[in-house]
């Protein structure tokens, strides 16, 4: 689309005689001119408008002093910019008049004997310089009005090129000189046309692309490699992705230097947009190009951005070869948070090498490392099946004083699920690593875990007894979950109860919930609404509802009161019901269960009616 920027005016201020003279001699906001279609180039000789210009003049001038106060302030560090930078190319090109890059109050009188032949040299010279939209106009300007030289293709040129600018161009004014110079019969050269490409790099139009680009097939003009970057960066910030990419690699097949800053241009554009992938084939081939040409090498700084999109993503062949070209010989040091998503993302893939150096980097900067970080480790070691090490680690999470749970073993937990052989393994390996470590109940409860789940309550029972010769600290609170949630006898769980107890641990909600459907299917199953009880009592002050048993214990407990015809299910019930702990299948299967023990037929009941609890009361406490 073209551009949105008011140098239409800035192009007709230049072109109408005696604006420029006044306007362009201090600094103003060129985004508050109004908008006027720019003078022709060919009037310029004549000296019939210049009567007109001076009464917009006035107009012009006199909008100015609206001009914000905070865009004065902006506008003038811009210009100050702008002028260090004419200093210096002055500095560069001493033969270019000095004239061109100072004020204008005696512009005319400083040029009168410059030869009109070093004026023009001087326009091609500043047509390859930054944002030296004003000296071009005023030279146009000046040779046209004052040295009475008619439109011709060089000034055509340097006034198109002259729209490259970011903050006075236009891809609109570019077209409208274009349109111009044709309707006057005078020849577009390649270089205007290359002029053109340039502009829509600058400021996209896609109209204006396909304009030019059919011109130039139709002239047989072929674009030159700077002419075909302009195309693929207009491509770039038309959003045309995939067609700039493959313009790309056209580029590449020609035997030529592709300037590195583009294929800079693709990491930054590409890495931001997710295309990681082309991203990384695109880095690739820069640093072949880097080794082999020994061009600039890709910025820290470009580096640095690459390791933070590709571990922001996960992308993990990305986060390798940057890590290794990067972070590996020292050149840069990402942040924790970018280190952090390296770490995990080694651990998805098994990558263990960049797993290690993740942790070697925090531990460098002495980061205290925290659960999340071993837990990667071990995660990343079980994907290659390594158990000696996983269980290492959670030794050294116990050491450094963090103390983990049943979430950290859950990689090692799947691999001891999947093979019943390696329990013994890795009972084995723990007995190996008591000599060197203090031994943490997690490790002993992922090996219990997985024998309770290959061979029952029992066998893991007895294995229970012997977690004293492994664990010198004993058992927790998780050890007696895992098996309370497997044990159905009165005695086994007096022992457990006894054992919390003597190792002075307090029955967690979740262990009392076990307790209370042990207790349910007892024949003496008062102990049940005692341990329902101590759940009520450990509700926290500060919680909004008194804490309640699950489904399946709540369940349990109401089976055992409706085959005892117990008066307490009402009530429980009710709480039941009031919390929505039950679905219309429980409920009809506490119905079949109070039918079986009460003698009374089966009731089917429909939805409405079991949301009624006097129904199902009525059928299964009545004989």
């Amino acid at each position: 689309m073209p551009g949105g920027r008011i140098v239409v005016d800035g192009l007709w201020r230049c072109l109408c005689p005696s604006i420029d003279i006044a306007s362009l001699s201090k600094p103003f906001d060129l985004r508050h001119i109004p908008r006027s279609r720019p003078a022709n180039l060919c009037a310029l000789s004549s000296k019939a408008p210049q009567r007109q210009c001076r009464r917009r003049y006035g107009q012009v001038t006199a909008q100015f002093r609206h001009v914000a106060k905070s865009d004065e302030a902006s506008d003038e560090a811009a210009e100050k910019a702008r002028v260090t930078y004419l200093k210096r190319l002055a500095k560069r090109n001493p033969w270019i008049p000095g004239a061109a890059f100072q004020d204008l109050d005696s512009f005319n009188t400083k040029l009168d004997k410059v030869p009109t032949r070093t004026i023009y040299a001087t326009l091609k010279e500043l047509q390859d310089a930054e944002e030296t939209y004003l000296p071009v106009a005023r030279l146009v300007e000046y040779l046209v009005k004052e040295r009475n030289e008619r439109p011709n293709t060089a000034l055509y040129e340097s006034l198109i090129k002259a729209n490259i600018s970011t903050q006075y161009g236009s891809a609109k004014v570019a077209a409208q000189l274009l349109k111009e110079a044709q309707s006057h019969n005078i020849a577009t050269t390649p270089e205007i046309y290359q002029g053109l490409l340039e502009v829509t790099a600058v400021h996209p139009d896609y109209v204006l692309r396909a304009q030019v680009l059919h011109d130039m097939k139709n002239r047989w003009y072929n674009p030159t490699p700077r002419a075909e970057v302009s195309i693929i960066i207009s491509l770039l910030r038309d959003g045309q992705y995939e067609l700039a990419l493959w313009k790309l690699e056209e580029l590449n097949r020609i035997p030529i230097n592709v300037p590195s800053w583009l294929f800079d241009v693709f990491l930054y554009t590409f890495g931001e947009l997710g295309f990681h992938e082309e991203t990384l084939a695109i880095l690739k081939h820069r640093q072949r190009v880097v080794d082999v040409v020994k061009r600039a090498p890709l910025s820290l700084n470009a580096w640095q951005f690459l390791l933070d999109v590709f571990s922001r993503d996960a992308f993990q062949p990305g986060i390798k070869f940057v890590w290794d070209h990067s972070v590996t010989p020292g050149h840069i040091h990402p942040p924790d948070g970018v280190v952090l998503n390296v770490l995990n993302t080694a651990s998805m893939h098994g990558d263990t090498t960049i797993a290690m150096n993740a942790v070697q980097e925090l531990s460098a900067r002495k980061t205290t490392l925290s659960m999340h970080h071993y837990e990667a480790l071990i995660h990343v070691h079980m994907q290659h099946k390594d158990l000696r090490k996983a269980l290492t680690i959670l030794c050294i999470m116990f050491k450094a004083g963090l103390s983990p749970d049943l979430s950290s073993t859950r990689p090692i937990f799947q691999m001891l699920r999947d093979s019943p052989t390696s329990m013994d393994k890795a009972l084995g390996i723990l007995h190996e690593l008591k000599l060197q470590y203090t031994i943490p109940a997690a490790a002993f409860n992922v090996i219990l875990e997985s024998t309770i789940a290959h061979g029952g309550f029992k066998i893991a029972f007895d294995l229970y007894r012997t977690i004293r010769q492994v664990c010198i600290n004993g058992p927790d609170l998780e050890t007696f979950d895992i098996l309370l949630q497997y044990c159905t006898q009165r005695k086994s769980m007096n022992f457990l109860v006894a054992e919390m107890e003597a190792f002075c641990l307090k029955p967690s909600r979740l262990i009392l919930d076990h307790l209370v459907r042990i207790c349910s299917i007892q024949d003496d199953y008062e102990m049940a609404f005692r341990y329902l009880e101590m759940i009520r009592a450990r509700t926290p002050p500060n919680s909004p509802e008194t804490w309640w048993v699950s489904k399946n214990s709540a369940l349990a407990l109401l089976r055992k009161c409706v085959q005892t015809r117990d008066q307490r299910f009402e009530n429980i019930f009710e709480e039941c019901r009031r919390r929505r702990l039950f679905h219309d299948d429980d409920i009809k299967s506490l119905m079949s269960v109070g039918a079986q023990f009460a003698s009374v037929p089966q009731i089917h009941p429909s939805c409405s009616d079991l949301s009624e609890p006097g129904l199902l009361v009525s059928a299964t406490l009545s004989a």
